[in-house]
């Protein structure tokens, strides 16, 4: 019977030092640095096939209410990073309807002869949103908020 051997290299200095800090952990169970490997690699195949591929080995209760805790583990790192990345959208959504109010009230000044000045633009005298669209946005909020 012919055994597939592997050879691996790990060049990422932190995950190496990690893995010998595990390994001088656990030097009682594993009595050398083979078989660690062989566990920490069987382990992650097993990580991998659960998290991407959805293939659960469920053997019993306590494996179920693991599964459940990892579970909902992630879903609070991606509500938490969800709940982030939306702050940060609202933010430059609120950036950018400033600059395009801003640009739009330079053009109906430009087309009306009248050049503000770069102290009343920079003081953010030109940032309203025109009331029309203001109006418009209302109407949109309250169609998606539905």
């Amino acid at each position: 019977m012919k055994l597939d051997q592997y050879t691996v290299r790990i060049y990422d200095t932190s995950l190496s030092n990690r893995i010998d800090k595990l390994f001088k952990k656990s030097k009682d169970l594993y009595p050398t640095k083979n078989p660690f490997i062989a566990e920490c690699i069987s382990r992650g195949v097993e990580a991998i096939e659960r998290d991407l591929f959805e293939e659960k080995n469920v053997e019993s209760l306590n494996d179920l209410f693991d599964e459940i805790k990892v579970t909902i583990a992630k879903l609070d790192r991606l509500t938490k990073l969800c709940e982030k990345n939306a702050n940060e959208i609202k933010a430059n959504l609120k950036i950018n309807q400033k600059l395009l109010s801003c640009n739009y009230n330079l053009i109906l000044g430009i087309t009306e002869n009248v050049m503000p000045d770069k102290d009343v633009v920079e003081a953010g005298m030109l940032d309203e949103l025109p009331t029309r669209l203001a109006e418009f946005l209302e109407e949109l909020i309250k169609m998606y908020n539905k």
